[in-house]
């Protein structure tokens, strides 16, 4: 007879220590608070990349009717690519908005190059500012 308790015993107490289930509903992801303007998410620092280039991040407050200027620079200074980085979502606000930019190069061989994201329009009297990233285009 007392198997027969043993083990209805032991079950209750390891459903005794177990948490109980939350009800609560699972909290809603973080609002990204940027400390910049604007954060490149892809790619990383001295990625070795091809063509075509696509650049990935979040910016706020640096889209002129959507967009705001990309640019692959080599370390000579020679613009290598340009195009312009797009809202995707709504650029009409304060809070950051995701944004893409695909650039399109030809290189020989590797090659140290900067992307450039400049903010399109400044506030009068200030120099517009700049996100740069180092990356080296690989050739294909």
């Amino acid at each position: 007879m007392f198997k027969h308790i043993a083990f209805p015993l032991a079950a209750l107490a390891v459903l005794s220590c177990s948490p109980a289930p939350s009800s609560k509903a699972p909290e809603a992801p973080p609002v990204v608070a940027l400390t910049s303007p604007t954060t490149v998410q892809a790619p990383v620092a001295f990625a070795r990349v091809t063509s075509p280039l696509t650049v990935t991040g979040i910016s706020r407050g640096w889209y002129f009717e959507g967009s705001f200027p990309a640019k692959l620079v080599a370390a000579d200074g020679t613009v290598l690519a340009e195009a312009p980085a797009q809202a995707q979502g709504d650029w009409m606000t304060s809070a950051p908005v995701p944004f893409i930019a695909t650039l399109m190069f030809t290189v020989t061989h590797d090659t140290p190059a900067n992307i450039v994201l400049e903010q399109d329009m400044p506030r009068e009297g200030q120099e517009p500012e700049r996100v740069t990233v180092p990356v080296v285009l690989v050739a294909r």
